[in-house]
């Protein structure tokens, strides 16, 4: 990613388009971009799975942000970046853009950044993965789409929604486990119920070993065998419980047998404990 300064160094990477060249005994964390100066994407691609917030449900989880910048020193005007979308994902179907302005992104004055905010929506059918397409089409102050010959580098970015609605017998996760939290520190029950009506969500009653009426939910990635818990309040507190939410992505075993996750709750500091889950039975 270019650096949000006037000049930016390049540091490992060369853009063929340069107009400023250098020797070739000159350091290359030395080499300075004079230009051309333009808007991007800052990465060509990102992927989500399709639970991961639909819209609709209480999860706090963040937008996906689909980050457009401006490779140029610091500008005067507000920089405008209009975009196109296609792809094989339907809008207000399968996501959903934010804000009003969805076909612009501004850039401030003195900004170099700007997003694009997405929700992908669930379902509960086997669609397979959907791709959204997002392409700059035009910007303003006399600035170039992308880099490098025509363009094409950065113009672009391809957010794949991911299908999590593979064949596993739900089933299997109903019923009594033995959470082992931070290695055998910590030991306890906790009763798994399926909660069929999304068809690829969990609830953990006895979640943090506390008290067997609280509770969270986990989005289940039932092709890759990967969950989340979505950042949320803790059940069974009423309106005093607080937040909770996994630590990168947990994992079940093919049996559905065991899980493997990593959470932290507020309640108790921002401590992230690791959990080894066994069934016990259903």
């Amino acid at each position: 990613m270019l650096k949000q300064t006037p000049i930016y160094l390049l540091r490992s990477f060369w853009i063929p388009s340069l107009v400023w060249l250098v020797c070739s005994c000159q350091d290359p964390a030395d080499m300075i971009f004079e230009g051309p100066y333009h808007v991007r994407f800052t990465e060509t691609g990102s992927e989500v799975v399709e639970n991961y917030k639909d819209p609709f449900n209480g999860n706090f989880n963040r937008p996906i942000e689909i980050q457009v910048h401006l490779a140029s020193p610091t500008l005067n005007n507000t920089t405008i970046v209009e975009f196109d979308v296609s792809g094989s994902a339907v809008e207000n179907e399968d996501y959903v853009i934010l804000g009003s302005q969805k076909r612009r992104v501004l850039i401030s004055v003195g900004e170099h950044f700007g997003k694009i905010e997405v929700f992908p929506i669930n379902n509960f059918d086997q669609t397979g993965n959907k791709v959204v397409r997002f392409t700059i089409t035009s910007t303003n102050n006399g600035l170039d789409i992308g880099f490098g010959v025509n363009g094409i580098n950065g113009r672009t970015h391809e957010l794949t929604i991911r299908d999590d609605d593979c064949l596993v017998d739900l089933r299997k996760f109903e019923g009594l486990w033995t959470f082992n939290q931070n290695q055998g520190e910590f030991i306890y029950e906790v009763e798994i119920v399926v909660d069929f009506r999304f068809n690829n969500r969990i609830f953990m009653f006895g979640y943090t070993g506390l008290d067997p009426r609280i509770y969270a939910y986990a989005n289940l990635d039932l092709c890759r065998r990967e969950f989340i818990i979505p950042q949320q309040y803790l059940g069974g507190f009423g309106n005093q419980g607080g937040l909770t939410r996994s630590d990168g992505t947990g994992v079940f075993d093919q049996n559905v047998e065991s899980l493997s996750f990593s959470y932290s709750y507020d309640l108790a500091g921002q401590t992230v404990r690791g959990v080894v889950a066994n069934r016990v039975r259903n």
